[in-house]
């Protein structure tokens, strides 16, 4: 259990490096964000934890986008592939960890379940943060 704390919170300190380094361009001075935020909002949460990868749209354009292998999926469409049914126990499964992340392209992608444990012991709080995130996700889809 040590060890997945550990690789969480280092894949936490990596995005949040990545985000750094995207925005250092934009600020006069240093900007440290922190590793975790108290808002249970999921545009919130989004733009924290997804949107250097996924974009702020959701599309997979994000600033960290272009130094991945696998470029991220486009979120914006999930529906869509699905017969107009959003995934949702898909996408919180993979948020989660309970599956291989390479079902919906990398396996480049932080698994966020373990790194909200390990930045916030609480039960609730993850759970609360993923549904969130889900929400959000769904609430992004094209018609």
């Amino acid at each position: 259990m040590r060890g997945i704390a550990r690789a969480a919170v280092s894949t936490a300190l990596v995005i949040g490096g990545i985000a750094l380094m995207a925005d250092a361009g934009q600020k006069s001075k240093p900007l440290t964000l922190p590793l975790v935020i108290e808002s249970m909002y999921g545009p919130d949460l989004y733009r924290h934890y997804c949107a250097t990868c996924h974009g702020r749209e959701g599309k997979g354009k994000g600033p960290a986008a272009a130094a991945l292998k696998v470029p991220p999926p486009d979120l914006t469409v999930l529906a869509r592939r699905q017969h107009g049914v959003f995934p949702t126990f898909e996408v919180e499964t993979i948020i989660r960890g309970g599956t291989a992340v390479t079902a919906h392209g990398s396996d480049e992608m932080p698994v966020w379940g373990p790194i909200f444990y390990a930045l916030d012991p609480s039960d609730a709080h993850v759970k609360a943060r993923i549904a969130a995130l889900v929400s959000h996700v769904a609430s992004i889809q094209q018609k």
